[in-house]
């Protein structure tokens, strides 16, 4: 289970608006699995985050749903809800589906990463400005030149949306983060003694070890060049891809 997440702080760095003040208790929306989760360095995963799983900063802000969409019953409503994704993953791009119905109404989303035990200390990885009048659409944002690389060691990740109109004036239906796994990257000394750090795969090697996929062939050394069996196969992929024969 993700660990609880504690609101933001009433004003948070880099934001371009002010934010109001927050309930002392935790407002975490509960979180539920990713909805696509794709193993590879080369594919999208991806983390949706509907309305269910957002709620007010303020618990005596009053709001309401309509269907999947939740919107502030009064003007610049503040929502929160927090995002799971692995350790190392890099965010790619987002998008966030939204209604605005009326002339001057708009939703606007921001993604935060806060550190553990300072919500007050966080960074502004990326804004979404749903500012498109008169209608429901989803709007996206690459966030690439400028990528971010997940560390749940020391971070956590929020989104937060304002929603400027009133009733269904401006509402949301959810967010989606798209992000790619990596191969964490190379340690400064060697695990096995016969794949030293010039060695052509020692990063892949490295991975495997600090994820526990291996232990090697024992006695400190890695064997890298040494056949596997289809049973020694069997276990690399069932420990890497986590694969479970149910309850």
């Amino acid at each position: 289970m993700p660990r609880a997440r504690a609101p933001l702080a009433g004003m948070i760095l880099g934001i371009a608006i002010s934010l109001p003040c927050l309930a002392e208790t935790s407002l975490a929306a509960p979180r539920k699995p990713e909805d696509i989760r794709r193993y590879g360095t080369t594919n999208w995963s991806i983390d949706r985050l509907g309305s269910s799983d957002f709620v007010p900063f303020d618990s005596s802000t009053p709001y309401s749903r309509d269907g999947n969409a939740l919107y502030s019953t009064v003007p610049n409503g503040y929502f929160q809800g927090g995002v799971h994704i692995p350790t190392g993953a890099l965010l790619t791009y987002w998008y966030l589906d939204y209604c605005a119905n009326v002339t001057n109404s708009d939703v606007w989303a921001y993604l935060y990463s806060c550190d553990h035990d300072d919500t007050t200390s966080c960074d502004n990885i990326a804004t979404l400005d749903g500012t498109v009048n008169a209608v429901c659409t989803a709007v996206y944002q690459d966030l690439q030149p400028t990528p971010y690389t997940v560390n749940n060691n020391t971070k956590d990740l929020f989104v937060v949306i304002k929603t400027t109109g009133g009733f269904l004036d401006s509402s949301f239906t959810g967010v989606s983060i798209y992000y790619q796994l990596q191969m964490s990257p190379a340690p400064l000394t060697a695990t096995f003694a016969d794949v030293p750090t010039n060695y052509i795969y020692f990063r892949a090697i490295e991975a495997l070890a600090a994820a526990k996929i291996t232990s090697g062939c024992g006695g400190g050394n890695f064997c890298p060049n040494q056949n596997v069996t289809r049973g020694e196969m069997a276990k690399f992929l069932a420990v890497a891809l986590g694969l479970d024969w149910g309850p």
